[in-house]
């Protein structure tokens, strides 16, 4: 149980900095592109339900069978998370980026979107 609590907690955290990630950039650049904003449309309703399963378990009201069913598939949303984080890091520009790397960065997320879309899916 307590692994299971512990990588959900995980998948939270790096969805969390998936979110910030997309707000900076909104906030700094006006909109996100289009390939990123299902993304954060969904990922507070992948967030709301790992809390309440998170604490479903907690309290007790899951059984054995579902909490073995649920690990790998936390663990593999947090592994899809981790790779989306990754490729925003790479491919979102923050407001000190010069217009060359921004330029840069804008035709590398054209290149990512097919890899976004996987993971999308996935999710």
């Amino acid at each position: 149980v307590i692994g299971l609590v512990a990588s959900i907690v995980q998948l939270v955290d790096f969805s969390s900095r998936v979110l910030h990630r997309l707000e900076e950039f909104q906030a700094d650049l006006g909109e996100i592109p289009m390939s990123f904003r299902h993304i954060k449309a969904e990922l507070p309703v992948l967030q709301d339900t790992l809390q309440q399963t998170r604490e479903a378990i907690e309290a007790g009201s899951v059984r054995n069978e579902t909490k073995n069913a649920l690990d790998p598939a936390i663990k593999g949303c947090a592994e899809q998370i981790g790779l989306l984080d990754h490729i925003l890091a790479k491919v979102l520009p923050v407001s000190t980026d010069s217009r060359l790397i921004k330029g840069k960065k804008a035709i590398l997320s054209l290149q990512q979107e097919a890899k976004i879309e996987k993971i999308t899916k996935t999710l």
